[in-house]
């Protein structure tokens, strides 16, 4: 079992990030942070219209995050459907629940809940093959910035 582990880990840092990827996956993580950082720093009025756009925006990124996994079980028979369903069907209820819900505290924190949970399930995913292999590497930073931008926005909402 223990050279498992160190064959899991030798195959995790031989795994380069495209460049791409790394575009595109922290890109959209960039409007979060800014909404968060947002919220305590503009003026008066304007941090609600930062929360309102993150809560939109991350919903939508979480959501293609479902479909990006989702498509890889399409286009890797190798790759468990049925975890690659489940994980995509939990992502978009998570980022529709959050569009839904009456209140911007509740919305965030499905968000974030949802970013954190993406970041831990795709990393997994990769190691087992059922996400591309990149995603071990970049998932968790990447998700986890998402999530640190609403947690921000978050607290913004909860001081006030």
């Amino acid at each position: 079992m223990r050279s498992g582990g160190m064959e899991q880990r030798n195959r995790l840092s031989a795994t380069r990030i495209p460049i791409d990827s790394i575009v595109f996956g922290y890109g959209p993580m960039l409007p979060l942070v800014a909404a968060g950082v947002g919220a305590w720093v503009l003026p008066p009025g304007w941090g609600m219209l930062a929360i309102r756009l993150a809560i939109v925006w991350g919903a939508l990124i979480l959501s293609f995050i479902g479909g990006v996994r989702r498509g890889f079980g399409f286009a890797t028979p190798r790759a468990s459907t049925a975890v690659e369903i489940v994980a995509a069907v939990g992502y978009v209820t998570i980022a529709g629940l959050a569009l839904l819900v009456p209140y911007a505290t509740t919305a965030l924190a499905l968000l974030a809940v949802g970013y954190a949970l993406a970041a831990l399930l795709d990393r997994r995913a990769a190691l087992a093959g059922n996400a591309p292999a990149h995603f071990a590497r970049l998932r968790p930073p990447q998700l986890l910035l998402g999530c640190a931008g609403l947690a921000a926005a978050w607290t913004w909402l909860m001081s006030g």
